[in-house]
C-alpha cells in the first residue's frame, strides 16, 4: 500500500485516487466553511450520482438534507458540526461514501455545496473548502479550496469519476447564483415547480443552468388553510397530481430543495420547564429584576422601562436583535431613562433613549413605554416625533401590550408628514418576550453572565405584576357578537364585528409568538391571499357572519404542513388540524399503519380522515382509537389510492372574553400546545427511504 499524501488541488486539476491510497474502500468528504457569528448564512453539502449520460438515473440519486442517503446506503450524510473560531463560527458537513458499493451504473459522483437560510452569497463566507479523508483511518487524501467566488449561492466543488477502472477526482469549481434548484436541475433532477420559482429553477423557455443573476427575495409559497372539521373545502396536496406520473421510468414525485428541518419538541422548551419548576418553589429565590414593591401604574412602567433598556445595553445579542431590525448599525449600545427635553417652552420626558454608535456613525431613538392597560396617544407620540426631528434623531419606538401585525402601520394614527425624517416603530411586550426566548432556547448568548441576565429579565416579564401582558382579552364586543352568532342574528353591519375580527387576527399573531418562543423558532401566520391586514380582517368578519366560525393557520418550521384552527361559535367547538401526505408506495393498510405508527400513544379521541386520489372530500373519518383496532376501516370501496391524511383535535370552546378557566383565549392557547406536543411534533413526511418512514408491505 502506498503512503497516503495530502493533495491540495486547484480548479480543473485531476487526481488519481489510487495514487493516494491503493485500497480506497470508503471515504469521507467534508465540506468546511466559516462565517461571522452575526451573519445568518448556512451551507450544506449535496451529492449527485450520475450515469454515463451525465444525468441522475432518478431523483433518488440526489443525496442532500431532505434525502440523506442513496444508492442503497452507499452514500450517507453524517451531519454537521459547529465550532467557535474567534469572531467567526466554523462549520463542517460530512458525507460518507462506500466506493466499493457505488453501483456500476454510476459513472460520476458529483460533490456540491449550497447556501440556505438568508440572502447572501458564497463570497461572504470566510472560506469554503472540501477535504477528502480515507474512511479506514481518517487520513486526509486531498483538499480543494474555492477561490474567487462572487455572487454564487451554489457550487459544484468537484467530482469523483471512473476512468479506465480507476476512481479519479476532478476539482470543478463551477458556481451558480440561483441556488441549488438550478444546479440539480441541470443534472436531471426534477425539482418541484414552486422551488423553481423561488430557488433559481429553469426559466420558461430557457436552457438548464441559464440565468446567472441574483433572484429577488421570494416569500415562502402561499398555501391556503386546509379544510378542517366543520368547514367544507379541499385538502391541499401541493403538486400531488404532477407527482403521480413521470416519463422515462422516473420516480413518481419531484424533489423539493426547501430544507425540511425536524420539528422542535415542545417538551424540550427550556423556558417552559423553568417556569413550571419555578411555580412549585415554596421559597422565593432572589431575583435580579424583582417585582416586589411595584405599586401603581407609574412605578410599574418605570421598572419595566429600566429593566428593558438595561438588558438591551448589557446583553449584546439581545440589544442587537432589538435595534438592528429598525436600521441601527451593529455597534456599541448605550441606553438612558427619562431623558428631559423642552419644546415650545414645554417640558417633555420620554421614558427612554437608545443610542448605537459604530465608528463615526450614530443611531438614536426615543422610547415611549406603556404597561398593563396603558394606551399610547397620538399627541404624545407626535410630540416625540417632533422632538426627534429637531434633535436629528433617527426613530421613535413605542412599546405597549397592543399586538400589531407585520403588515400594519403604527397602531396610533400619526400625520405622515411627521415621519418623513424620523421613523416610528411599535413593539408589543409579547414580541419582546419572544425575542428573549429565541436567544435563550437556541443558546445564542455567548457570554454566560449575559445569558443569566437575559433569563432573569424573561422571568420578570413572565410575572403578572410586571405589566408586560400577553394576549388577555377579546375585547368588549366579544360577548354580544358571540351571542349574536349563537342566536343566528349577526349581521355584517353589527358595530362590534370589526373589533372581534381584529382581536382574533391579533390572537393568531400572539399564538405565533407564544409557540415560537417555546420552540425557539419563528412561527408565522399562513397568510394566503389575505396578506393585507384590513383585507384579512374583513375576510374574517365575512366568515363569522356566513358560517359562524373564525379560522386561521400557522406555519411552523420543521412540521409536515400548516397547523389550522377553526373556532365554531355556533357549535361551541374548537378544532386544530394538520394534513400529511400519505406514502406513495405500499398497500392501503400499509399506509394506514404508517400513520398510526407516527401517532404512537396519542389520545384515541383524535380524529383521522383519509383522502383519495381524484377526490376533494374525505373518503373515511374515524376516531383514532377505532382505527388502531381496525385499520382497514379507513379503506373505502372505490379502489383508489390514499393520498393524504388529516389529523384533528376537537375540544370545547371557551366563551368568556378574558383569560383563565372557560375563556376563549385560554382554550385556544392550551389546545394549541396540547395538539402540537401530542401530534404535530411527532409527524414526519415519508421520504421513501428504508428505515426512514418507508411503508414496506407487510405479509
Amino acid at each position: 500500500m502506498c503512503a497516503a499524501t495530502v493533495a491540495a488541488t486547484r480548479k480543473g486539476e485531476n487526481v488519481v485516487l489510487s495514487a493516494l491510497a491503493d485500497e480506497l474502500g470508503s471515504i469521507s468528504v467534508i465540506l468546511e466553511w466559516a462565517i461571522r457569528a452575526e451573519y445568518p448564512l448556512d451551507a450544506d453539502v449535496s451529492v449527485l450520482l450520475l450515469g454515463d449520460d451525465g444525468k441522475v438515473r432518478s431523483n433518488d440519486d440526489l443525496i442532500f438534507y431532505n434525502q440523506p442517503s442513496g444508492a442503497g446506503g452507499a452514500v450517507r450524510l453524517r451531519g454537521k458540526t459547529r465550532t467557535p473560531e474567534g469572531p467567526s463560527v466554523a462549520y463542517s458537513d460530512i458525507v460518507d461514501v462506500d466506493m466499493d458499493d457505488v453501483p456500476d451504473s454510476v459513472e460520476r459522483v458529483l460533490l456540491a455545496a449550497s447556501l440556505d437560510g438568508a440572502e447572501g452569497s458564497i463570497q461572504e463566507l470566510d472560506y469554503l473548502r472540501l477535504r477528502m479523508l480515507r474512511g479506514s483511518d481518517a487520513v486526509e487524501l486531498l483538499s480543494f479550496t474555492v477561490a474567487a467566488a462572487h455572487r454564487e449561492t451554489a457550487f459544484v466543488l468537484g467530482e469523483i469519476y471512473r476512468r479506465a477502472g480507476q476512481w479519479k477526482f476532478r476539482a470543478v469549481g463551477q458556481g451558480y447564483d440561483t441556488g441549488l434548484g438550478t444546479l440539480v436541475t441541470e443534472y436531471g433532477v426534477e425539482v418541484d415547480t414552486e422551488d423553481e420559482a423561488s430557488d433559481g429553477g429553469v426559466a420558461e423557455g430557457g436552457e438548464p443552468g441559464a440565468g446567472r443573476t441574483d433572484p429577488a427575495p421570494v416569500d415562502p409559497p402561499v398555501v391556503e388553510p386546509r379544510e378542517i372539521a366543520g368547514v367544507s373545502g379541499p385538502v391541499d396536496s401541493g403538486a400531488a397530481a404532477a407527482r403521480e406520473t413521470r416519463a422515462g421510468g422516473r420516480r413518481a414525485h419531484t424533489v423539493t430543495t426547501r430544507k425540511r428541518l425536524p420539528a422542535r419538541r415542545l417538551s424540550a422548551s427550556k423556558g417552559r420547564r423553568a417556569l413550571e419548576a419555578g411555580s412549585e418553589d415554596r421559597w422565593q429565590p432572589a431575583r435580579l429584576f424583582p417585582v416586589a414593591g411595584i405599586g401603581g401604574a407609574a412605578e410599574q412602567e418605570r421598572r419595566a422601562t429600566s429593566a428593558l433598556l438595561a438588558v438591551i445595553g448589557s446583553v449584546r445579542e439581545f440589544g442587537r436583535s432589538m435595534t438592528t431590525r429598525f436600521g441601527a448599525p451593529a455597534g456599541q449600545i448605550t441606553t438612558f431613562i427619562e431623558v428631559p427635553f423642552n419644546r415650545d417652552d414645554k417640558p417633555y420626558i420620554p421614558d427612554g433613549l437608545i443610542r448605537v454608535t459604530r465608528g463615526q456613525r450614530s443611531w438614536t431613538a426615543l422610547v415611549e413605554v406603556k404597561t398593563g392597560a396603558g394606551e399610547l396617544t397620538a399627541d404624545q407620540v407626535g410630540a416625540y416625533l417632533d422632538i426627534a426631528r429637531d434633535q436629528q434623531f433617527d426613530a421613535v419606538i413605542t412599546i405597549s401590550n397592543l399586538i400589531t401585525t407585520a403588515d400594519e402601520r403604527h397602531p396610533v394614527g400619526i400625520d405622515g408628514r411627521r415621519t418623513r425624517k424620523v421613523a416610528v416603530h411599535h413593539l408589543s411586550w409579547a414580541d419582546i418576550r419572544f425575542r428573549c426566548q429565541l436567544l435563550l432556547e437556541n443558546d445564542l448568548v455567548a457570554d454566560r453572565t449575559q445569558e443569566y441576565v437575559l433569563g432573569e429579565f424573561f422571568r420578570y416579564l413572565d410575572h403578572a405584576r410586571s405589566g408586560a401582558q400577553t394576549f388577555e382579552d377579546m375585547g368588549s364586543s366579544w360577548v354580544p357578537v358571540r351571542d349574536s352568532v349563537a342566536a343566528g342574528t349577526l349581521l355584517p353591519t353589527d358595530r362590534g364585528l370589526p373589533s372581534v375580527a381584529e382581536r382574533f387576527d391579533q390572537l393568531v399573531h400572539f399564538l405565533c409568538l407564544h409557540l415560537g418562543g417555546l420552540l425557539g423558532v419563528e412561527v408565522l401566520p399562513q397568510a394566503g391571499r389575505r396578506a393585507d391586514a384590513a383585507v384579512r380582517r374583513q375576510a374574517l368578519a365575512d366568515e363569522l357572519c356566513r358560517q359562524g366560525t373564525l379560522s386561521a393557520a400557522l406555519r411552523i418550521p420543521g412540521t409536515v404542513g400548516p397547523l389550522a384552527v377553526s373556532a365554531d361559535l355556533r357549535a361551541g367547538r374548537l378544532v386544530w388540524a394538520v394534513n400529511i401526505d400519505a406514502p406513495r408506495q405500499g398497500r392501503p393498510t400499509t399506509r394506514i399503519r404508517w400513520i398510526l405508527r407516527q401517532l404512537g400513544d396519542a389520545n384515541g379521541n383524535l380524529r383521522i380522515e383519509s383522502f383519495e386520489q381524484g377526490s376533494r372530500e374525505a373518503a373515511r373519518a374515524e376516531l383514532l382509537a377505532l382505527v388502531r383496532q381496525k385499520p382497514e376501516i379507513m379503506i373505502s370501496d372505490s379502489g383508489r389510492e390514499i393520498r393524504a391524511f388529516r389529523i384533528s383535535l376537537s375540544a370545547p370552546l371557551g366563551t368568556k372574553r378574558g383569560v383563565g378557566k372557560g375563556t376563549f383565549v385560554t382554550s385556544v392557547t392550551e389546545t394549541l400546545e396540547k395538539f402540537y406536543e401530542e401530534v404535530v411534533q411527532n409527524l414526519r413526511e415519508w421520504n421513501g427511504q428504508v428505515g426512514g418512514g418507508s411503508p414496506a408491505d407487510e405479509a
